[in-house]
């Protein structure tokens, strides 16, 4: 029998190699461009500066990159189950637009904070 972890998809919190927020942000983006898509065409059309990795997580200070990565993490759990309750809505033939324009919302406000914790000292 298989071994039940090599089923399991990989972790976006394990190490995985020099820039380990690059592969979390990777996870992330996948799915706030999805969301950004169902909240409709004003939101999709503008997305691409706000799904772009920023680049002063690169260079925060070392001791904020530990809260960084929580964040990250906390903002993709929130995200992973509100993606697959707009595909379900929309899969129902309902109109997920104003729930994913909600949760898009959330994820440009935690974007935000996170370049504000990256570049405050």
């Amino acid at each position: 029998m298989e071994n039940p972890r090599d089923l399991l998809p990989p972790n976006p919190f394990a190490p995985a190699g020099p820039d380990r927020l690059a592969v979390q942000w990777a996870a992330l983006r996948e799915a706030a461009s999805v969301i950004a898509s169902l909240a409709g065409p004003d939101t999709s059309a503008s997305a691409a500066e706000h799904l772009a990795f920023p680049g002063a997580l690169r260079t925060a200070p070392e001791r904020r990159r530990p809260l960084i990565e929580q964040t990250i993490g906390d903002l993709i759990a929130i995200m992973e189950p509100g993606l697959r309750a707009l595909l379900t809505v929309h899969e129902q033939g309902g109109n997920p637009g104003p729930a994913a324009q909600a949760l898009w919302q959330e994820f440009v406000a935690a974007r935000g904070g996170l370049l504000a914790l990256a570049v405050s000292e």
